[in-house]
């Protein structure tokens, strides 16, 4: 890997100046979801396909709730029907007003940059939107939102006063033990289950609901600290990017020296 190559597939340029993306930095984190889904799986490669069609089913729902925000009506298909509509009614229920869809913001006070999925105000509050295809929700969710809820206000005229994520899903219940069955691109996966029961599904039903944090600044700093280690791990490669504006901390310091520094600062 060279210098350009890691800065292509982790940040953007911004104003001259390179800038991580929060997406990168908050690889970071610890996954326990994810790591217990991927220690239950069959093999690496059974791993991989599974990853993939569930990536695509996710990324499938986020467009079409994004172009059903810009104003025009899409064509759904059967796979994520019950998804769309639980959004559609969501969407009816409150009173929405746009002020951005994929909009990129940076941070120059702590140099970062991302983009955010939605900005808007929800019933008369300002806040960012973050669309999630998932059953539950984890604490980096709310991690990655204030990143871009943070950068958003470094230098916002009309500032956020919050951020959500807005969890989107669908699954089957069982008639008889309330087992959830959930079918994504071909993927199964029944939770609650009750190995004896056999089973008898209703059809699917989507769902739609809207997370909001309270303690907005602790998962501000959490996403800060999140940043200083993901720096250490790639110092040698931030070295290297002359426009990267914390550049010079990283240059000239051996390895040794520098966890001596990092630890003690």
């Amino acid at each position: 890997m060279s210098a350009n190559y890691f800065k292509k597939r982790n940040g953007y340029e911004v104003e001259g100046l390179w800038y991580p993306r929060v997406t990168s930095i908050c690889k970071v984190i610890a996954k326990p979801g994810l790591e217990r889904w991927l220690a239950n799986q069959e093999s690496f490669a059974s791993m991989q396909r599974k990853r993939k069609r569930l990536t695509e089913w996710g990324k499938d729902v986020h467009d079409i709730i994004e172009t059903i925000l810009m104003g025009r009506i899409p064509k759904t298909s059967a796979d994520v029907k019950p998804s769309v509509d639980a959004f559609l009614n969501w969407f009816r229920a409150h009173r929405i007003r746009l002020h951005g869809i994929e909009k990129r913001v940076f941070s120059k006070d702590h140099s970062y940059s991302g983009t955010l999925d939605v900005l808007a105000e929800v019933d008369g509050k300002m806040g960012i939107l973050d669309l999630k295809t998932s059953r539950q929700i984890w604490d980096d969710y709310f991690i990655q939102t204030a990143a871009y809820f943070n950068a958003y206000n470094e230098s916002a005229k009309k500032k956020a006063k919050t951020y959500w994520i807005l969890k989107i899903d669908q699954f089957q219940s069982c008639k008889l033990c309330g087992a959830e069955k959930r079918v994504k691109s071909g993927e199964m996966k029944i939770s609650k289950n009750k190995k004896s029961c056999r089973h008898k599904w209703e059809k699917p039903q989507g769902v739609c609901e809207l997370y909001e944090t309270g303690k907005r600044e602790l998962y501000v700093e959490a996403f800060l600290t999140a940043k200083k280690l993901w720096e250490f791990s790639n110092r040698h490669w931030l070295s290297q990017i002359s426009n990267y504006p914390q550049k010079d901390k990283f240059s000239g310091i051996e390895t040794k020296q520098f966890q001596l520094e990092f630890l003690n600062s």
